[in-house]
């Protein structure tokens, strides 16, 4: 395939419920037909360019994440249609393989489930024409609603009435992303991943309000995780709810980096503040070295539990659930357990019941009446 410039776009819907994410190839074949007539009506399309039209429905965040692997993958499905002079100014529709009950798509374009109601068709146009490759990026979202026959059809395809569907660009979808977080107050959490998704050496650091830290490299997300007594000993606070807005805010955040394919990395922390050299550089040796690869994380309490019996006890907070989950011991140091991921919590109580038996006892308590028994 030899065409100098590649134009990545989506035709974007929006729909009044989820949606059957993927279309069969018949199916596919026959809206990219009437996408194409779209996109030549738009931008008049030169001969010389090529379509590839993907007839799977993804979410935002599937298709913004580094390296963008969804148009990396069409453009390599295109590379092998599109080879020889014969081959070449055609239009591919890329479908479902209808005799599989799943209705898989083809290896990199299979889309994750998802509820949301904002979903987009990803295509690519290839063209030797500078001019028109202009007038993509800077026309295709302005000019670009959906025609109604297109309209129709895929209101007939996906069986479900359709609010909204026009055509636009990647840097189109980045910048309604980037709207969509500023709006939420959570514009620092959209400046991490926006640097993944654009920078060509993404690197940054972002500290917020409720004591987040969050460092990028590549697409490494390095976070420490502090438990109660560290964050009480750091920020120098005896406040229990800001250790729970910590914490609340945290969870919200990594849940955001995850879903746009970034790669998590909690590190456990000596001190605080790290120490970096003379050139402010991320102290990326210590966090690798410090990496908690488990689900759940482990601190050790420097004094003897007071206990004639093996004591569990649940730390929980009306929003966040269960923070900690503390391990008393005759004639032992306390353990104290934090989940970090989602399935952490039953990691931690799977890890107990093998440590203490099947039945062994809980207590529940209150995290923010109960925070001081942990310092």
């Amino acid at each position: 395939m030899n065409y100098p410039y590649s134009c990545d776009g989506m035709l974007t819907i929006e729909c009044q419920a989820p949606i059957n994410q993927t279309l069969n190839k018949v199916q596919a074949s026959e809206l990219t037909a009437w996408v194409a007539k779209d996109l030549n009506a738009v931008l008049k399309v030169t001969q010389q360019s090529a379509l590839v039209f993907c007839g799977a429905a993804f979410s935002s965040e599937q298709l913004l994440q580094p390296k963008f692997p969804i148009q990396r993958s069409i453009t390599q499905y295109a590379s092998a249609a599109f080879q020889g002079q014969l081959n070449a100014d055609q239009i591919l529709s890329i479908g479902a393989d209808s005799s599989k009950s799943n209705g898989s798509m083809p290896d990199g374009l299979q889309p994750q489930h998802s509820s949301q109601t904002l979903l987009h068709f990803p295509f690519c146009l290839f063209t030797h024409d500078l001019d028109l490759a202009e007038r993509f990026e800077a026309d295709l979202m302005h000019k670009g609603m959906v025609s109604p026959p297109t309209y129709a059809q895929l209101s007939q395809l996906l069986d479900v009435t359709i609010r909204h569907a026009n055509y636009m660009t990647y840097l189109d979808l980045v910048a309604m992303m980037h709207n969509h977080y500023e709006q939420m107050g959570l514009s620092h959490l959209w400046q991490v991943i926006e640097m993944a998704l654009v920078s060509k050496a993404p690197k940054t650091a972002v500290q917020t309000e409720t004591n987040n830290h969050f460092y990028l490299i590549d697409h490494l997300l390095f976070t420490p995780a502090f438990s109660w007594s560290q964050f009480h000993q750091y920020f120098k606070t005896n406040e229990s709810d800001e250790y729970i807005n910590w914490l609340m805010a945290q969870r919200l955040s990594l849940g955001a980096f995850r879903a746009h394919g970034l790669e998590i990395k909690p590190f456990k922390t000596q001190n605080w503040p790290p120490v970096f050299d003379k050139k402010e550089k991320i102290c990326l040796g210590e966090f690798e070295t410090n990496h908690i690869k488990q689900s759940y994380w482990t601190e050790q309490v420097n004094r003897q539990s007071n206990v004639s019996e093996s004591t569990v006890i649940h730390y929980a907070h009306p929003q966040a659930g269960i923070v900690v989950i503390a391990v008393h011991i005759p004639d032992s140091q306390p353990v104290n357990h934090f989940p970090i991921k989602p399935q952490g919590l039953a990691d931690i109580k799977r890890d107990l019941r093998h440590q203490l038996g099947q039945d062994y006892a809980t207590i529940n308590l209150e995290f923010t009446s109960h925070a001081q028994q942990l310092l």
